[in-house]
């Protein structure tokens, strides 16, 4: 016989925007959605030890790509930075500067759940 689950705790009832808790200050598939394909010119590569969000959660060793259009740098996953050393044949990210890019949303199965992604497009 299986163990009961805990109870859900209550939780506050969410008034207004439900994307007001969202860290608005990088790229998310909430930016993009509905664009199609985006087309940025990426503007550097930078490295952060830590990235601490504003919902308090963090990301070690985190890789931010920037573009020249838009002000709100991309979290790069493992996935999206394989795409573009195919991409741009090279992991050597100053050869990337400069470079033009396309992302797009997609939907897939993410950490077990049904969701979206921005994607480096190849």
């Amino acid at each position: 016989m299986s163990k009961p689950l805990p109870p859900i705790p209550e939780g506050k009832e969410i008034e207004g925007s439900i994307t007001k808790t969202m860290d608005r200050r990088f790229l998310s598939s909430l930016d993009l959605l509905g664009q199609g394909d985006v087309t940025l010119t990426i503007e550097r590569v930078a490295f952060h030890d830590v990235i601490e969000f504003e919902n308090g959660n963090q990301e070690e060793k985190a890789h931010l790509l920037h573009f020249a259009e838009i002000k709100k740098p991309l979290v790069l996953n493992k996935t999206n930075i394989r795409a573009l050393v195919y991409k741009f044949g090279t992991n050597k990210c100053k050869e990337w500067v400069g470079q033009k890019v396309c992302l797009r949303v997609e939907a897939g199965r993410y950490f077990g759940q049904q969701g979206y992604a921005v994607r480096v497009v190849l």
